[in-house]
């Protein structure tokens, strides 16, 4: 045990927290556009623009068997006291239901002219119960002078303002009676699919692995990426007039370009706890380099010392992951509570299960161990005899007496 000193372990604590608390906020931000418009559910939207998704459609899905909760939904952004606020119209009921939600302060006398805030953005901008606000619209001409009537908790929209589907409606510039997307909860998604073939209204499936499937729609695989390349490489008025899903594609383009730079991040994430365990491990092999030397002058060969070296990094690896894994747990729980990473008025919301702590575990410990590794076979290139002669002339140099005391005591 020549190297199991607290300071060490607490150096590779500080890398783990590195990776066990940002990697969760990472993945978090990778999630954010999946939670915005589908979360863990089924977002059902229109496959273009000039084929409305009416709300009755949400009614007629509420009705099978196989649906728990359907949500019909139009969002957009706007500004409240100067934060950034996504909008987003509902049938409140059915919002709480698919959410998890309910109103923890106030009430809701009229499902016709409403404001029901989250409870996190109420903290952000100091809006409360009977507070009067302005709404402008976000992409056409709209404007509305609001009361907050209630504030809701629970659920991962805690950020947001919710108004009646009309509002919202006029605020994005939809046609009547349109809706953006319904999000939908089943518990079998075939037979949902199978309902939605029956009603023969074209439109788009997107689950919540990001899987995109178009129903009652004429369109060949080839055709459906030219028009996806279309809007994205050539937007005008004609291909957005009759071309794409925005909300499935939004969902997917999002991901996959987050995607990009959350991997990038944890890469180097990954690299910057490996060099800092480098240098912790290499000062820790450091110190021990006498007793490393002795144990070879007396005949220890290379495999026995990378074995007790190897022991040591590894028993330190397990105790500074879990406690590193603990702590990160416990930092990114903390920022996501107190709202402190936001993106488009969303807060960012750590994606953290029993899965990912034990992967960010075991690659801490294998970063750890392989630091060791490294310097371990840097330190046994040199002669048993170099590392004590090394030691002892360090010994010496720190007991010598400073030159400017030996000048004094000559005085």
């Amino acid at each position: 045990m020549m190297m199991l000193k607290m300071k060490n372990i607490a150096g590779l604590v500080l890398c783990t927290l590195i990776l066990s608390a940002s990697i969760p906020l990472l993945l978090g931000i990778q999630e954010t556009p999946q939670t915005v418009f589908g979360g863990d559910m089924v977002a059902v939207s229109q496959v273009n623009s000039t084929v409305v998704l009416n709300e009755s459609m949400v009614h007629t899905l509420r009705n099978q068997t196989n649906v728990i909760a359907a949500s019909a939904e139009i969002s957009c952004f706007g500004v409240i006291s100067g934060s950034p606020v996504l909008i987003r119209g509902v049938f409140l009921d059915h919002f709480l239901e698919i959410e998890g939600s309910w109103l923890s302060s106030g009430a809701v006398d009229d499902i016709s002219r409403f404001a029901v805030i989250g409870r996190r953005l109420a903290e952000n901008t100091g809006l409360g119960v009977g507070d009067r606000f302005l709404l402008t619209g976000s992409t056409v001409s709209a404007m509305y002078q609001l009361e907050v009537s209630a504030v809701f908790s629970g659920g991962n929209s805690e950020d947001e303002m919710l108004v009646p589907l009309a509002y919202a409606r006029k605020m994005a510039g939809l046609s009547r009676d349109s809706v953006l997307f319904i999000r939908v909860k089943t518990d079998n998604q075939t037979a949902l699919v199978e309902t939605l073939q029956e009603q023969e209204q074209p439109v788009v499936v997107t689950t919540s692995a990001g899987t995109v499937t178009p129903i009652n729609t004429q369109l060949t695989e080839e055709e459906r990426l030219q028009q996806q390349l279309a809007i994205k490489y050539l937007d005008t008025a004609q291909f957005r007039a009759s071309n794409g899903s925005y909300v499935s594609m939004f969902v997917r383009e999002g991901a996959s370009s987050i995607k990009v730079v959350v991997g990038t991040f944890i890469v180097l994430d990954g690299a910057l706890a490996f060099i800092g365990s480098s240098a912790i491990v290499s000062r820790a092999i450091i110190e021990r380099r006498y007793e490393i030397g002795i144990i070879s002058a007396v005949g220890a060969n290379r495999n026995y010392i990378r074995k007790i070296i190897t022991r040591d990094v590894f028993l330190m690896s397990v105790l500074a992951s879990f406690m590193g894994v603990v702590l990160g747990y416990a930092l990114a729980w903390t920022v996501e509570d107190q709202g402190v990473l936001v993106m488009f008025g969303e807060t960012i919301h750590a994606v953290i299960d029993p899965y990912i702590l034990t992967g960010i575990f075991i690659l801490s410990v294998t970063i750890h161990t392989s630091s060791g590794l490294v310097m371990e076979s840097t330190m046994s290139k040199l002669k048993p005899r170099s590392l004590m002669q090394e030691t002892e002339t360090v010994g010496r140099e720190a007991q010598a007496q400073p030159m400017e005391e030996l000048l004094e005591v000559g005085a």
